[in-house]
């Protein structure tokens, strides 16, 4: 299903690209005209858009939340806490030894600068689901190379991956108090339209106005000239 910004907007673009058109043609017709022994001295025909309204019905299929604060990570001690038991309770212990020890705080680290930075920059918690699997991946491999775990290694790395992103997000969103609406997600198909309830379609009124650009030459009182594109 199509994003609502990415709808309206291509319904924007489609308006303007009409205007293109029609200045295409106009620029036919003045070529015309200027062939024509009596059409030449006749004011060229230009079509101009003031103002398109339009009635547009949507049904809001989801809305992705944002998170409407900063997130910090690497500086909460219970984040990683947190991380490193349910990654120990998966090892079935209750701590690891020295050398894989380091190396699992070690990845934790590594991994949560750029899981601070992936959530600050998208206000998403997608990039947990990324940091989870690759942790998990990671751990198992440590694991295994220190004998701390005897199965299946694909099972284990999947249990291991939900765990963690579970208990991620959950941190994330209880130090996080503040979230927003984000992109969503809309059905703009009219036989999909049909089935929706009717309380469940939005119509969402538009009014859009022409604003044209024009390119003007500037000469310099040192004769240099230049071209600015301006509104007309």
């Amino acid at each position: 299903m199509p994003k609502l910004n990415d709808y309206l907007g291509s319904i924007i673009s489609s308006v303007s690209n009409a205007r293109v058109m029609a200045d295409i043609q106009t620029v036919k017709v003045a070529e015309d005209y200027a062939k024509h022994e009596l059409l030449r001295h006749f004011a060229v025909p230009r079509m101009r858009i003031a103002d398109v309204e339009l009635t547009i019905p949507v049904a809001i299929e989801s809305a992705e939340e944002e998170l409407a604060d900063s997130v910090d990570i690497i500086k909460n001690q219970q984040f990683n806490k947190v991380i490193y038991d349910e990654i120990t309770k998966n090892l079935g212990r209750t701590s690891l030894p020295l050398k894989a020890s380091r190396e699992v705080r070690s990845l934790m680290s590594d991994n949560a600068n750029q899981l601070e930075l992936d959530i600050n920059k998208q206000r998403k918690l997608t990039p947990v689901a990324q940091y989870s699997s690759h942790l998990a991946k990671e751990v198992t491999r440590i694991a295994l190379e220190n004998k701390l775990i005897k199965r299946e290694q694909d099972a284990h790395e999947a249990q291991l991956s939900e765990r963690i992103q579970q208990a991620a997000e959950r941190l994330i969103l209880s130090n996080t108090q503040k979230t927003r609406l984000g992109d969503m997600n809309v059905i703009a198909e009219s036989h999909l339209l049909k089935e929706q309830k009717p309380e469940s379609i939005v119509h969402i009124k538009m009014r859009i106005t022409e604003d044209g650009m024009e390119w003007q030459q500037i000469e310099q009182s040192d004769g240099d000239v230049t071209r600015k594109l301006l509104p007309e």
